[in-house]
């Protein structure tokens, strides 16, 4: 019979092949989040006029933003407003009500711009998207709130073409330093309407909504 021959392998080959192994498993299990770290983050903000507090039955004219974040840049947001922002006076009439999203959106250091556009017809007749009534915030689209609510009439060619907006950001204080940019830490952000005087003034103070957010009706 022949002899039968154990070969037992070298053992320092054995560690190195076991710690290999283990390796390769830990980055594979390793989520691509942890790989890649992506901050995102979905920020609401809300602007409330407190001279109509004295007027309840009137229909609410507050304005929204909600910003969509990575790693602290502004990658898209919406604005829910009133015709207001796109006039340079109201007199005698209610105002319409809007969703747009922010367009032509520009981040610097200590602000970020954007632009809400009036909606054209490709012959550049403008369409009113406008309606008579608040419009709750899971509506992103002006298709879905002219579906949903009546068409605001007062609307006429007299209303700008676009407004251009600044956010511009509170400063606060880490280790001494001023430092500045988007983050889910600041409570309140103010706002302007670059282009329509009446709006403008010293801009409004919008204010983070933290926790459970009902939708507005």
């Amino acid at each position: 019979m022949d002899a039968f021959t154990l070969k037992i392998p070298n053992h320092k080959f054995v560690f190195i092949t076991i710690i290999l192994s283990i390796t390769l498993i830990s980055v594979s299990t390793i989520p691509l989040s942890a790989q890649e770290r992506v901050d995102i983050d979905t920020l609401w903000y809300r602007y409330h006029n407190p001279e109509q507090d004295h007027y309840p039955d009137l229909l609410p004219e507050d304005c929204y933003m909600e910003l969509y974040l990575e790693n602290g840049i502004l990658k898209k947001g919406y604005f829910w407003g009133t015709s207001d922002e796109f006039e340079q006076a109201r007199e005698g009439y209610e105002c319409g009500y809007f969703v747009m999203p922010m367009t032509d959106i520009k981040q610097d250091k200590d602000s970020i711009s954007f632009r809400l556009d009036i909606v054209k017809t490709s012959s550049g007749e403008k369409v009113n998207t406008f309606v008579k009534a608040p419009i709750d915030r899971h509506i992103r689209s002006w298709q879905e709130a002219t579906s949903r609510y009546q068409t605001w009439e007062p609307f006429t060619d007299r209303m700008e073409d676009e407004i251009q907006m600044s956010i511009s950001f509170a400063q606060w204080l880490e280790n001494d330093v001023v430092r500045y940019g988007m983050s889910p830490m600041k409570d309140s952000i103010t706002v302007k309407n670059l282009t329509c005087p009446y709006n403008d003034k010293n801009g409004r103070v919008f204010v983070l909504l933290k926790g459970k957010i009902p939708l507005s009706s």
